[in-house]
């Protein structure tokens, strides 16, 4: 599956995913703007380096559209949404969107653009309390290989990555 990161513009992106399953689709914008990281971004290397099957990416391999996604080459009626619904609250997503918040954290404190203030610590060893010290440096090191690439980016270049047919699960 190819997923396509676009900035669409000084501070919005849009995500397009060609599915293996169903037309391809895109959420535009999407959510959760920063100026170095898109949080979807994030979403995609928690997912693919967990192996998230039920996750946002996972969601759209299967044919769905992860709660958010619309068609791009055909009109998004009622009909196409309950063909491509799929549950957004299984414990991949919830998962995905804890894991997704602990890596740009924890990649904003290596880069000095957060301190960690008191509290944050706890929330952030709870919210990682599945992914060991060592998996969260890997998930940063990949982050930062990302954003390197996303933040030269002109408005409308895009950043194309793929997600493999059937991830592995860790």
């Amino acid at each position: 599956m190819q997923v396509r990161f676009t900035r669409t513009g000084e501070r919005r992106y849009s995500v397009t995913v060609a599915r293996p399953a169903g037309g391809p689709v895109a959420v535009d914008p999407a959510p959760g703007f920063h100026p170095q990281i898109p949080h979807d971004l994030a979403h995609f290397v928690v997912e693919r380096h967990l192996g998230l099957r039920g996750g946002i990416y996972g969601s759209l391999a299967a044919g769905g559209d992860a709660g958010m996604f619309r068609p791009v080459d055909e009109p998004y009626t009622r009909k196409w949404g309950r063909r491509n619904a799929q549950r957004t609250d299984g414990p991949d997503m919830l998962r995905s969107e804890r894991l997704a918040g602990l890596l740009q954290a924890a990649w904003e404190v290596r880069h000095g653009g957060r301190r960690t203030p008191p509290g944050v610590r706890a929330w952030m060893d709870g919210a990682g309390a599945d992914v060991d010290a060592a998996t969260l440096r890997e998930l940063v090191d990949r982050l930062d290989e990302l954003a390197a690439r996303w933040r030269a980016l002109p408005v409308g270049g895009s950043l194309d990555l793929d997600w493999p047919d059937a991830p592995g699960r860790r």
